[in-house]
């Protein structure tokens, strides 16, 4: 069912007119159109269920294009801008297009270094601007970023002791989570901090899925006319198919 849900979604999807969906759901299209990619990327003879690489590519670097101006508005709340140039990175690392990178960056900087300082200053504490200084640090080496990227996985673990689930939005922090250790490396914790780090991505990656599944069906429940669920559903399944395709091909002798 999941698989046939997906891949009506994703025809769906390619129907969309993606300049007239709202900006809140921009972010979930791009990382599933990202999935879809490597699928075809990695096996190319599924082509045939998804459409050429190249047309996959260029719908990526339409809604790249769309977000640019996001990225560059100073009058979003620094957090959702945040956002949008860590997709405008993640973007760049399929197209290795250099504006899109200086973009990015200068944006990244103009967030993190209000006007007239010399260091930065964090505009808020959250999963995003996390994964920002994470990026600043990939692609400038600079090492305050990662320290302040290390600071803030400390905090979120030291509060996800003191507060409840909900209060830390466990779906966002676990990609921070996940995507430090994959561009920084392993979080620099005492042993009871490592200890608490793991008891935390497990709990964390059961939450994850809770929430996944509840916007799924509740995709479904309203028969897809939501589109902001539906672009979550999209990139929820898309993830999936891709680990599918992984583990269904992975000992195959082609591979």
């Amino acid at each position: 069912m999941e698989k046939s849900l997906f891949h009506d979604l994703y025809k769906r999807s390619c129907e969309l007119e993606i300049r007239d969906c709202p900006s809140q759901t921009l972010s979930d299209f791009l990382h599933g159109y990202l999935s879809v990619y490597s699928i075809v990327r990695v096996y190319p003879w599924l082509e045939s269920d998804f459409g050429d690489a190249y047309g996959i590519h260029e719908r990526i670097r339409e809604i790249a294009r769309i977000i640019e101006p996001l990225a560059n508005n100073k009058e979003l709340v620094k957090d959702v801008r945040a956002g949008f140039i860590v997709d405008l990175m993640d973007a760049y690392q399929l197209y290795s297009d250099m504006n899109f990178l200086n973009t990015a960056l200068d944006a990244a900087y103009d967030v993190l270094t209000p006007w007239g300082a010399n260091r930065i200053v964090l505009p808020c504490r959250t999963p995003n601007i996390c994964r920002l200084l994470c990026y600043c640090y990939y692609f400038t080496g600079e090492k305050e970023n990662s320290l302040l990227a290390s600071s803030l996985i400390n905090e979120a673990l030291g509060f996800t002791r003191k507060a409840g689930r909900d209060d830390l939005m466990p779906w966002w922090w676990w990609d921070a989570f996940c995507f430090y250790e994959d561009v920084v490396g392993k979080v620099e914790l005492s042993t009871n901090g490592q200890e608490r780090l793991v008891e935390e991505r497990v709990r964390l990656a059961v939450s994850v899925k809770q929430r996944e599944e509840e916007v799924i069906k509740r995709f479904v429940k309203t028969e897809g006319d939501d589109v902001y669920d539906m672009a979550k559903s999209f990139r929820i399944l898309a993830q999936r198919e891709f680990t599918m395709c992984h583990e269904r091909y992975e000992n195959k002798e082609f591979i």
